[in-house]
């Protein structure tokens, strides 16, 4: 009997040794949304994954805290990959979260070439997928954007109207990455209805740290471009370093426009005699909130358009000064449109 006791012990405490294990192996449970579909109604910890291309700069910093604090919201487990400018980097990220069995997947940023298959092979494994200023080409991967052709025009239709339809343009500018090509686009339209406009040279470069190294290129172009009396900058980064280079050559006479804002472009814009006159933007917290709301959406099997896009504001240096704005809480609370999108919205989603 004694032995059989023994036996019995035995056989139970690995009855509760395999149920610890088992239960170590299931998914935890989730934050309940009200009235939320599955996986978010509890049943489950959902995991999704934000894959980044660029990381640098004040806009891609506040673009995360979106993404982090909708996540949180949500109760949703968030891992951020990114290493600056690195595509076979973040392609190779897209793999690591494969296989870590994410249950979606953002795309922030990132080339075509580079991200296209990791992208189908997250979507032959079962995970859905969105992006946001990356063409992946995939009528399967629906793609947020700011409205970049909006950004683009508003800002130069305020230099058309400064310079009254006649301006000697430096442009900077890189092509290849799908928000400043859509700029770009807004660029040339705006040449071919203002004959007056002329692009009088183009420079630019993706080298970090991006202001000083396109500072560098400007003050060389301008040296020889003494004419030029604007420049378009369709990245505020960019932008940073034409008013950088303009301030160390005296030459602040010379009028910027740009898109995307920041706290420290909110300082330059607003120092007296600074040229950077005007930016077209959007709220980055806006946009990677939308960014998280929507994979959530697919991945409760929700259906998407094709195309999401996120309405921009222009902002002059009148406009700040006139209001008082020092960073981008003082614009939140004084502007609040900039903050205002209809993107990814759903009954079941909780929003700040």
């Amino acid at each position: 009997m004694k032995g059989l006791r023994v036996l019995g012990l035995i056989i139970f405490s690995i009855v509760l040794i395999g149920t610890a294990f088992a239960g170590g192996q299931q998914d935890k449970a989730g934050t309940a949304l009200a009235g939320a579909p599955a996986p978010f109604d509890g049943s489950k910890q959902v995991h999704i994954a934000l894959v980044r291309q660029m990381v640098e700069g004040e806009f891609m910093q506040m673009w995360r805290a979106g993404a982090e604090d909708q996540a949180e919201l949500m109760g949703i487990k968030l891992t951020v990959f990114g290493k600056n400018m690195d595509n076979k980097a973040q392609a190779d990220f897209i793999y690591q979260a494969i296989s870590m069995g994410v249950d979606g997947i953002i795309i922030d940023h990132g080339l075509t070439e580079t991200m296209m298959k990791p992208a189908e092979d997250a979507l032959a494994a079962g995970i859905p997928v969105i992006a946001f200023d990356v063409a992946l080409n995939n009528p399967m991967i629906p793609q947020i954007a700011q409205d970049d052709h909006a950004l683009g025009r508003m800002a130069l239709e305020q230099m058309v109207e400064d310079f009254n339809g006649k301006a000697n343009v430096g442009y900077v500018y890189v092509a290849g990455i799908l928000p400043l090509d859509k700029r770009d686009e807004s660029f040339t339209a705006i040449k071919a209805e203002n004959p007056g406009v002329i692009e009088i040279v183009r420079t630019g470069t993706l080298e970090s740290p991006f202001s000083v190294k396109n500072a560098d290129q400007v003050s060389a172009s301008l040296r020889a471009n003494p004419e030029i009396n604007a420049y378009f900058s369709p990245y505020d980064e960019f932008a940073k370093g034409v008013v950088m280079a303009l301030e160390e050559m005296d030459r602040t006479d010379i009028l910027v426009y740009s898109a995307d804002i920041s706290t420290q472009d909110i300082e330059l814009m607003t120092t007296p005699g600074n040229p950077w006159r005007a930016t077209a933007c959007t709220n980055p917290r806006v946009i990677g909130a939308a960014s998280v709301r929507g994979i959530a959406m697919l991945i409760a099997g929700e259906k998407l358009p094709a195309d999401i896009l996120i309405t921009p504001t222009l902002i002059t240096n009148e406009m700040l000064v006139a209001a008082n704005i020092a960073n981008m809480n003082d614009l939140i609370e004084s502007i609040p449109a900039f903050s205002e999108s209809d993107a990814c919205l759903t009954d079941w989603i909780p929003m700040k």
